[in-house]
């Protein structure tokens, strides 16, 4: 087993949730949305607290 995760799995671990935090999170604050009056901004990173541990889990499991 190599010790430097390949391109793919270091885009799939930390690329994806990256953007869809750093990138995404601030067109959703601009909107007037909200799920049972939670701000959609919100909804969206919490849901990304999970989503990126599977991220990270399967970034191992691509190395």
């Amino acid at each position: 087993m190599s010790s430097f995760p390949n391109k793919r799995s270091v885009a799939l671990g930390f690329g994806v949730p990256l953007s869809a935090i750093v990138f995404v999170a601030p067109f959703l604050s601009r909107l007037p949305l909200s799920i049972f009056g939670i701000p959609i901004v919100f909804v969206w990173l919490f849901t990304w607290f999970p989503l990126t541990s599977v991220c990270l889990w399967l970034c191992e499991k691509l190395r």
